[in-house]
C-alpha cells in the first residue's frame, strides 16, 4: 500500500507528528481506513504503536492488514472504554517511543485528550465537529492535519469536489490532496 499525495508517494515519520485526521462519522469519509492503514505501514516501517479505537471493525482491518505479523512493538487496546485505555498508557515504559492512535475522539472525554496532548507521537482521529475538546484541539499545534470533510465548525479550504476516500492534507513537508493508493494494499 502507497500513500499519495497529488499522485506521489509519500512516506511519514516521527518528524511528521502530532496529526489531527478529521472525517465525519458513519460517512465513511476515508479517515478510518487512511488511519488504519498509516498505522499498518508505520508498523511495517519499524516503529513501535499503541492502537485505540471505539470499534472492533478499526482493530479488525488492522489486524487483516497486518497478515500476522504482530509482535511486542504493537499494543492494541482491547477495549474501547476510556479508563481502560488510561490505565493501560499508564503501564506502557516505553510510551515515549510508541506512535499513539486515538481513534474515534467524537466518542470519548477530555480525559484522555488530556492524558495525550502533550505526547508528540499521537494520532487523534475522528470527526472534530462532535468531538467533546475541538476547541482544545484546534488550538493544538499539529505538524499534520488532514480533513476528509469538511468542517463545519472549522472550515478548511481546499475541500471543494473532493472525492470519497481522499483528503485534504496541510504540514511543512507537504499541502495537497492524500489518498491511498488501494490498489496495491492488498487488504
Amino acid at each position: 500500500m502507497n500513500i499519495l499525495i497529488d499522485n506521489k508517494i509519500i512516506n511519514f515519520d516521527k518528524e511528521d507528528f502530532p496529526m489531527l485526521f478529521s472525517g465525519k462519522a458513519l460517512v465513511h469519509s476515508g479517515a478510518s481506513m487512511f488511519s488504519v492503514s498509516l498505522m499498518t505501514k508505520l508498523f511495517e516501517k519499524g516503529e513501535k504503536i499503541v492502537f485505540f479505537t471505539a470499534f472492533p471493525q478499526a482493530k479488525e482491518l488492522f489486524r487483516e492488514q497486518l497478515k500476522d505479523k504482530i509482535d511486542e512493538n504493537i499494543i492494541i487496546i482491547e477495549s474501547g472504554d476510556e479508563d481502560t485505555f488510561i490505565e493501560e498508557l499508564n503501564k506502557i515504559k516505553d510510551l515515549d517511543e510508541r506512535i499513539v492512535l486515538f481513534k474515534n475522539i467524537e466518542n470519548y472525554s477530555h480525559k484522555i485528550f488530556d492524558k495525550l496532548k502533550d505526547h508528540k507521537l499521537t494520532i487523534f482521529s475522528g470527526d472534530i465537529d462532535t468531538c467533546r475538546f475541538a476547541d482544545e484541539l484546534m488550538k493544538k499545534e499539529f505538524k499534520t492535519k488532514i480533513f476528509f470533510s469538511q468542517s463545519e465548525k472549522y472550515p478548511q479550504e481546499g475541500m471543494d469536489n473532493l472525492p470519497k476516500y481522499y483528503g485534504k492534507i496541510t504540514n511543512e513537508k507537504y499541502n495537497g490532496v492524500l489518498s491511498l493508493d488501494i490498489d496495491k494494499a492488498n487488504i
